[in-house]
């Protein structure tokens, strides 16, 4: 197996709006910020970030973010990382009505091609 860029850690967070307007605008602000977001927590071992669309929820808008972490080490470094990024856009989250549950885990098997 390769473990130069493989996740030891996984963090998932489903996020729940109270609308598609506020889904949709979170995830232009991504669309926007996201890039530079990614550079930042990449220097720091986040091996991967993806935000993904939940379509399972019928007249739910929810999205789903998972940093997968190269350690232990780089998921503390990216968490002071990400408080950073939320304080500097507070005044953007604050108008979000958002519902969030994150999970951790551990990496054990995975198989890709």
């Amino acid at each position: 197996m390769n473990t130069e860029n493989f996740a030891q850690l996984i963090s998932y967070t489903v996020v729940d709006f109270a609308s598609e307007a506020e889904m949709e605008l979170y995830l232009l602000f991504f669309e926007k910020n996201g890039h530079q977001h990614y550079e930042r927590l990449n220097a720091l071992g986040c091996v991967r970030w993806r935000i993904n669309r939940v379509w399972n929820k019928t007249g739910g808008f929810s999205v789903s973010l998972i940093y997968e972490y190269a350690n232990d080490k780089s998921f503390k470094a990216c968490q002071v990382e990400i408080g950073k990024f939320v304080k500097q856009n507070e005044s953007f989250y604050k108008k979000l009505n958002v519902k969030r549950a994150s999970s951790r885990a551990i990496n054990i098997l995975d198989f890709q091609i």
